[in-house]
């Protein structure tokens, strides 16, 4: 559990040939694409900070925009680095787990917090890591805004004195919780997750109700991602009916999400397909315009 797998799930996922997506989509829907960054868009690395999403992927995401699919990221990244990852590219992003909310520009105005967080409880938080992990050289602590990662990808060996570390710190922080990722713990406050934040994002979204939300990601954060597009236990208000979409797991472990592709180059490959659905589905409507013309 401690590499980011959660052995409660048993689901083995249905693979999806990448560049055959577009045979699983129909004109009739109005499709809503969720990313994950980190192990979806982006390969992963030894150093966070070394990860970037290819100038191709966003060019891709861009012209997939262009047909009017609603895009949006959600990330454990901080918004500010999801929107330096992102660059040029504007979009909704949920970041720090759905903790920062911003939809469609870079204004304060349009951001938003899940719920509300002691800053200074924190900085004593991350002061106490920072201080157990000194015994240690590989083991990488990220600071982020609203939360703290410690990430031991460079020796996943220290996979269980991470955890003991993160449970340690946290024993009298009654407010705060562990997100277990790819050789990551994370500190974050409680009530965050990547399902509320997907569902929050389609309230401000939404343009109809015929709505088809995808969500690809890989890691067991996205986890929740994945029952909330795919229905399970989740409705949002303006919907009449419980989402069917579609989760789509990047790598073959057991996972919530119904479907999966092997690596990031697959999904790059499915991206392609669904550009490729979105333009013929283009060029059938501005033709039937002519014909009504």
């Amino acid at each position: 559990m401690t590499s980011g797998r959660n052995p409660s799930i048993n689901r083995r996922p249905i693979y999806i040939l990448p560049k055959n997506f577009a045979d699983y989509l129909c004109p009739q829907q109005n499709y809503y694409l969720f990313l994950d960054i980190d192990g979806t868009l982006a390969d992963f690395t030894l150093n966070p900070k070394d990860s970037v999403i290819p100038t191709s992927t966003l060019t891709l995401l861009q012209k997939i925009q262009s047909h009017g699919v609603k895009l949006a990221v959600v990330t454990g990244r901080s918004l500010a680095e999801a929107r330096q990852m992102l660059s040029p590219l504007t979009l909704p992003i949920a970041a720090t787990h759905g903790l920062e909310i911003a939809f469609d520009d870079i204004s304060d105005h349009n951001e938003t917090h899940a719920v509300s967080v002691d800053i200074m409880e924190l900085a004593v938080i991350r002061k106490s890591i920072i201080q157990s992990c000194i015994p240690f050289d590989d083991f990488t602590v990220e600071d982020k805004p609203y939360s703290v990662a410690l990430h031991f990808r460079k020796n996943p060996v220290l996979a269980d004195a991470a955890y003991t570390i993160m449970v340690e710190t946290l024993k009298t922080y009654a407010n705060w919780t562990l997100k277990s990722g790819k050789y990551v713990w994370e500190v974050v406050p409680k009530g965050v997750d990547k399902g509320s934040a997907i569902l929050t994002l389609l309230k401000r979204m939404q343009s109809s109700n015929s709505i088809f939300p995808i969500f690809i990601g890989d890691d067991i954060t996205d986890e929740a991602g994945f029952v909330a597009v795919q229905g399970e236990n989740q409705i949002i208000a303006s919907q009449p009916q419980p989402l069917k979409g579609m989760g789509i797991k990047v790598g073959s472990e057991a996972t919530h999400a119904n479907y999966y592709v092997c690596n990031t180059h697959e999904v790059t490959i499915l991206l392609n397909s669904f550009l490729g659905f979105c333009q013929e589905h283009s060029m059938l409507a501005k033709e039937t315009v002519r014909q009504v013309i």
